[in-house]
């Protein structure tokens, strides 16, 4: 019986290391996606819009971004007012923790606002969560390394 040299390498780690690039990158095309969806949906006031003379869009819409961290995917802003339009306010608020009493509130030119709220605007759910097919296609896509 013959005698044979067998060597054995594995690229296991490797592999590994791949997939996580790979996982990385597909993270990033999807938070590239996400905050555009978000970007899309994010309502912008105007001087028609608002009734507010004058008035300057705060850059809300601007402000979307997103950050890949921990092999986590995180979409948002930093912007003193994205919570507001994402969640509600007043009796319209998402999580029923609104105020319950109508309020006034001055623009920036002095007028004066009667209201009970405003409605959610799910700008940044609906990016996360309208398009999850898409977004699986892109990881299937990265994974296989067909990108």
């Amino acid at each position: 019986m013959p005698d044979y040299d067998i060597t054995i390498t594995s690229h296991k780690a490797d592999v590994i290391e791949a997939m996580k690039r790979q996982g990385l990158a597909a993270l990033e095309a999807v938070g590239l996606k996400a905050e555009k969806y978000a970007k899309m949906k994010c309502p912008v006031g105007t001087p028609t819009s608002t009734g507010i003379a004058h008035y300057v869009s705060s850059g809300l819409r601007q402000s979307i971004t997103h950050k890949v961290a921990a092999n986590e995917l995180y979409i948002g802003t930093n912007h003193f007012y994205g919570k507001y339009v994402e969640l509600g306010t007043g009796i319209y608020a998402s999580n029923g923790k609104g105020r319950k009493s109508p309020w006034v509130w001055r623009d920036k030119n002095g007028k004066a606002h009667f209201t009970h709220g405003m409605k959610p605007r799910h700008y940044l759910r609906d990016a996360a969560s309208d398009h999850k097919e898409e977004y699986r296609r892109i990881f299937i896509k990265y994974l296989r390394g067909t990108i």
